[in-house]
């Protein structure tokens, strides 16, 4: 149905997001964060209590806007001052390290139902693209993280909604925005620029009725998208400069980039012998957008009769906007295959958008080659009852955080209340040596007064607890990890270790274990 803003359509899009809300809170306090979570939450800390606003003492391996994005939650929500010994890390940290994906998810399912709009001024498209955005237990699961992909990701569509709605300059700042959060932003500046163009192509077609003024129409254009794309980039090469100001300016080195260069290992191609895993993987986690394979089967199949109706000429297939958005979801995907990129579910997040829109376009190009009211009713029925048959069971479990996608799933259930044991009980100025645990426990230890220790070896461990022997000194043990050398060192030095205190995941078993270190 052709239109803006028909009544019942701005209620069915309201529903959407009610909907979405409710999913994605359901889960907000079920998990612990995962590592890279409580290191991002932890800058945030530094930059909002004002102890390292620069992050000066931080090696960064990410652009600024994410943790700068964390503080300002951390500042909103009341959460900026550094924990007493008391209160610790509590639940209102977490979320509000987590608002901010949370918020970016739901900005998401709107800017792809007016991302619908713009391209093809159809609102059933819309409604259909946010809803299956909305249903997506991908996307449901990510909105409940501190990570930084679901704000990158929504930047990169709000670019996508500017340049296509023909405001340049803003697309270009938040394609920078995007690129400012997280380094792999900058993939989505080929598709931003891409939409662009052909928004500039379909202004020359527009303009060819007038025939008389045609040299003088195209010369206008040419001057229009010329300033437009000067707009564009002056817009990307402000915030690409203040990045690179706010790195130059920190007193860490190296800089962000090379950083992560660092911290990831740098990337060459996949091996080729791997490319055979890799492939089923990264497939993989595709399927784990919406999760259910009968759904899955019926997108690609509904995917293959879309484009085989263009090519049979049997109804309105797909436009450039469409093949733009297949290429780059198949070179997105492509990319990350043959190069060496982890195989990360966060890495994929920004491709669902982009499918729940190529789904929703093949699903309503469908539905507008069925003749007669009455059998368009069935369809649109029809439809909702194959979603809901489809999708319920992914969408409950993504809701009741039963599916590995996302933050933690139970690995980590327990580290809050070790911290809190660790504020309370423990003398103060005490010492933590770890050696899997550092990025939590800067994150639940957020000013307590534990001076922590991280061993790179057994032989730092022994030297240290044997140079700080008249200090309460603490170790914990997860329970995934084998502490049996670490106790051996510990007892051939002569230090014994007491049990005083373990948690357990919600399925009951060990999560971790803590150890008071006396002697020698």
């Amino acid at each position: 149905m052709k239109g803006k803003g028909a009544p019942w359509q701005l209620t069915a899009l309201a529903a959407t997001l009610l909907l979405a809300l409710a999913l994605r809170l359901a889960p907000w306090g079920t998990n612990r964060f995962l590592e890279d979570e409580a290191l991002y939450s932890y800058w945030g800390l530094q930059i909002a209590s004002g102890a390292d606003p620069m992050l000066d003492e931080e090696p960064v391996d990410k652009p600024p806007l994410h943790p700068y994005t964390l503080a300002l939650s951390f500042l909103l929500s009341g959460q900026a001052r550094a924990s007493g010994v008391e209160s610790g890390m509590g639940p209102g940290h977490e979320s509000a390290a987590r608002l901010p994906s949370l918020l970016a998810s739901m900005a998401s399912i709107v800017l792809v139902y007016v991302l619908a709009l713009q391209l093809h001024g159809d609102e059933g498209t819309g409604l259909l693209a946010a809803l299956l955005l909305a249903l997506s237990p991908f996307d449901i699961l990510f909105a409940s993280t501190a990570f930084t992909d679901p704000l990158m990701v929504a930047l990169a569509l709000g670019a996508l909604v500017a340049v296509t709605g023909k405001r340049p300059g803003l697309a270009g700042l938040l394609a920078g925005l995007a690129a400012a959060t997280k380094q792999q932003g900058l993939f989505f500046l080929p598709l931003i620029i891409g939409m662009g163009l052909l928004a500039a192509s379909r202004d020359r077609a527009e303009t060819r009725a007038y025939s008389g003024r045609g040299a003088a129409v195209r010369t206008w254009i040419r001057r229009s998208w010329g300033q437009r794309w000067l707009r564009f980039a002056l817009a990307f090469a402000l915030v690409v400069v203040g990045v690179l100001w706010w790195d130059l300016a920190r007193l860490q080195r190296p800089g962000f980039l090379e950083q992560g260069s660092i911290s990831y290992g740098g990337l060459a191609p996949a091996q080729s012998g791997s490319l055979g895993q890799r492939g089923a993987q990264w497939l993989s986690l595709v399927g784990a957008f919406w999760v259910s394979p009968w759904f899955n089967a019926l997108l690609i199949a509904v995917l293959a009769v879309w484009l085989g109706g263009r090519l049979a000429g049997w109804w309105e297939g797909w436009r450039r906007t469409d093949v733009a958005l297949g290429v780059f979801c198949f070179a997105f995907l492509a990319l990350h295959w043959l190069v060496g990129f982890q195989v990360w579910d966060r890495y994929l997040l920004g491709l669902v958008p982009l499918l729940a829109l190529l789904g929703a376009r093949a699903l309503t190009a469908l539905s507008g080659a069925i003749r007669g009211a009455p059998w368009r009713r069935v369809y649109v029925l029809g439809l909702v009852a194959v979603l809901a048959g489809t999708l319920g069971a992914p969408v409950l479990a993504a809701a009741r955080s039963e599916l590995p996608i996302g933050g933690d799933h139970g690995a980590y259930d327990g580290i809050d209340d070790l911290a809190t044991y660790m504020r309370t009980k423990a003398p103060e100025g005490s010492v933590l040596y770890h050696y899997w645990l550092g990025y939590h426990y800067r994150f639940y230890l957020y000013g307590a007064p534990v001076r922590l220790h991280w061993y790179p070896d057994l032989e730092d461990l022994v030297r240290d607890a044997e140079i700080y022997r008249r200090e309460p000194r603490y170790i914990a043990f997860p329970g995934w990890k084998d502490s049996e050398p670490a106790v051996a060192a510990l007892r051939e030095a002569g230090i014994a270790l007491s049990p005083v205190y373990q948690t357990t995941r919600r399925d009951g078993s060990l999560s971790f274990a803590l150890y008071r270190m006396d002697g020698p």
